[in-house]
């Protein structure tokens, strides 16, 4: 292990641990366990991903990549974020609004700079768009979670 793996292994852990800071049990586990994940499709080399994920599972993901824009990698930033800002909108009432959104923005630039960290990997602005876009979509979307299961709950005090 060298200093760099070092480096990114804290920032890792730091930024799981700020994630699951406060909120219930349940969510700060799966918040530290999403940062984690993050950490390992952001800083692991390509093969070793590969290896992890199975050749058939990024075979089946490559044949659907091709029917979008954007390839497997594209899809991981963006699907990555997604989960991140949908978790951290729901599971952290005290970070819903300008400071959670200030965080999540942060997490999408300081990941892409910290795989300028890493042998094989480059950041890359496009990446950070990219990071950006999947955080609001899963903001967006627990936005609108938390709107339907209010509205479910609203019908069945009425009814």
């Amino acid at each position: 292990m060298n200093p760099v793996d070092i480096v990114l292994g804290a920032l890792a852990l730091a930024a799981g641990v700020t994630l699951a800071w406060r909120g219930t049990p349940l969510f700060r586990a799966v918040l530290f366990l999403a940062a984690l994940a993050m950490a390992a499709l952001l800083f692991l080399p390509g093969p070793q991903l590969v290896h992890l994920a199975g050749r058939d599972t990024v075979t089946v993901l490559e044949r659907w990549a091709r029917a979008t824009p954007w390839g497997v990698p594209e899809w991981a930033h963006f699907a990555g974020f997604l989960g991140l800002g949908l978790l951290l909108w729901l599971g952290r009432a005290d970070l819903r609004g300008g400071r959670g959104l200030a965080l999540l923005a942060l997490l999408c630039a300081g990941a892409e700079l910290a795989q300028g960290l890493t042998p094989g990997r480059e950041p890359r602005l496009d990446d950070i768009g990219l990071n950006l876009v999947g955080a609001a979509a899963g903001v967006a979307l627990a936005i609108g979670l938390r709107a339907l299961c209010a509205g479910a709950r609203g019908r069945r005090r009425r009814g």
